[in-house]
């Protein structure tokens, strides 16, 4: 009987050992929704910043580097944006409107273990813009024959322009518990690495360059 009930607590022991190294390997591992709100942003390198529309969706695979709440985690946060800047110009409005898909790579370090847990994130953020275009409402003017006439004017800068692929992130927020899931909330700047340009210059033309990615956004999300 004793040397049946020896290997039983062993098998046992052994299980319980394997199942709760699994849990806080599963632990490490989270799961998100995320989403967020662009508050202020410039198209150009020489304007100031100012308000600005628009919103990112997207998800947040995170990986916790130790199962402690608090401490360094690792976050690949795809998503959808969308950014929206409105100049005014001598009765004239230029609707700035660019559509991105984005993959920040993000370093968070968590402060603290309790229910509420301040946190600092920076890291590298890889665009790739699908859609800019620019919206004129009031004075449309031409250059070839030169004459200027109200109306409205739609120009896709998309395929003019190059692309500005590679930017940096750099936020602070909080992390707090409710029940089972835990709801962070950051503000964060994110910013073009350089600047781009149209593509071709051309006589009598317009001509756009120095455009800029930088724009500061509060994001938030569910984390599972």
């Amino acid at each position: 009987m004793r040397n049946k009930l020896l290997p039983t607590l062993l098998l046992c022991f052994l299980t319980n050992l394997v199942l709760a190294q699994t849990e806080v390997s599963e632990r490490k591992v989270h799961f998100s929704l995320m989403g967020g709100i662009h508050v202020f942003g410039e198209t150009f390198s020489y304007e100031k910043i100012k308000t600005v529309k628009g919103v990112a969706l997207g998800l947040d695979l995170s990986y916790k580097l130790s199962p402690e709440k608090s401490g360094l985690s690792f976050h690949v946060q795809p998503n959808w944006s969308n950014y929206i800047r409105t100049n005014r110009e001598n009765n004239t409005s230029y609707d700035y409107k660019i559509q991105s898909i984005n993959i920040p790579l993000l370093l968070r370090y968590t402060f603290l273990t309790g229910k509420i847990r301040p946190f600092v994130e920076a890291g590298l953020n890889f665009r790739s813009r699908i859609s800019f275009d620019i919206d004129i409402n009031g004075t449309i003017c031409r250059y070839e024959p030169a004459m200027c006439f109200p109306g409205r004017e739609k120009i896709d800068m998309h395929s003019q322009t190059s692309q500005d692929r590679v930017g940096v992130l750099a936020g602070m927020g909080v992390e707090f518990d409710i029940w089972k899931i835990s709801i962070p909330l950051s503000i964060r700047l994110n910013e073009g690495i350089g600047t781009y340009k149209m593509k071709h210059q051309y006589e009598d033309h317009y001509y756009y360059d120095d455009i800029k990615t930088r724009n500061i956004q509060i994001t938030t999300g569910i984390t599972f």
